[in-house]
This record gives C-alpha cells, structure tokens and sequence, in this order.
C-alpha cells in the first residue's frame, strides 16, 4: 500500500512568517499566504482525561498530521484548518504544530506533525 493511499484527507495550511513587532514592542504573530487543498492526513494520536476531586475534568487530545515531505508551509508554528475528512465533513477547529519531524529515506518521504488544537 502506498503513502499516496493514505492521504484521504484535504488541509488548509496557514504558513507561519516572520512576526512584527505590535504597539507595546512585543513579537505578534504573522501568517504567509494561505494553502489550501492540501492532500494529508489526520490521526487522533492519544487522548488523556484530566480529573480531581476539586477540579472539573479535561480532556487533552494529541493529533498528528501527515503530509508529503514537499508541502513547504508546513512548519512549526503554523495553524492548520478546514480538514475534510473521507465522508466529506469538515473540520473547522485551528490546530497549531508544536513539532515537526521529516521522515527520510535517500531522501525526505513525508512529514509528521504533533498539533495542539486551540479553543
């Protein structure tokens, strides 16, 4: 079976750019251009529930998302949105990548990326 086949899932990929600086001389966040219709794939890695006594529970989720090694707008730091998944229903949480990592042969295969999801 091949890498191709895995890929049943489409992507919008905001790249993450070099930040400016805002009114109080703090580094804010700067996006490049939107891509979008990327062929991916995304997997709910590990799902931990949070309890005490005197607390209300949480429940943290861990995603990752697995790409060809050519997307170049993956990078850390970058949001993901709007995944379609195989049925057709759409995703419209943002993910940002906490990590990345290029899987490699000879050369670069694919990309792995750990995704936090913000709320």
């Amino acid at each position: 079976m091949s890498f191709d086949s895995q890929l049943i899932h489409t992507c919008t990929i905001k790249p993450a750019a070099a930040g400016s600086v805002n009114v109080y001389n703090n580094a804010s966040q700067a996006f490049g251009t939107p891509v979008t219709g990327v062929r991916c794939r995304l997997v709910e890695a590990r799902e931990r529930v949070w309890s005490a006594e005197r607390q209300e529970s949480m429940i943290q989720s861990v995603y990752k998302l697995l790409t060809h090694a050519n997307v170049t707008a993956l990078s850390e730091r970058a949001q993901i949105s709007s995944v379609t998944l195989e049925d057709g229903t759409t995703i419209t949480d943002t993910f940002v990548v906490s990590e990345l990592y290029v899987r490699r042969g000879r050369n670069g295969h694919h990309k792995m990326a750990t995704l936090e999801r913000v709320s």
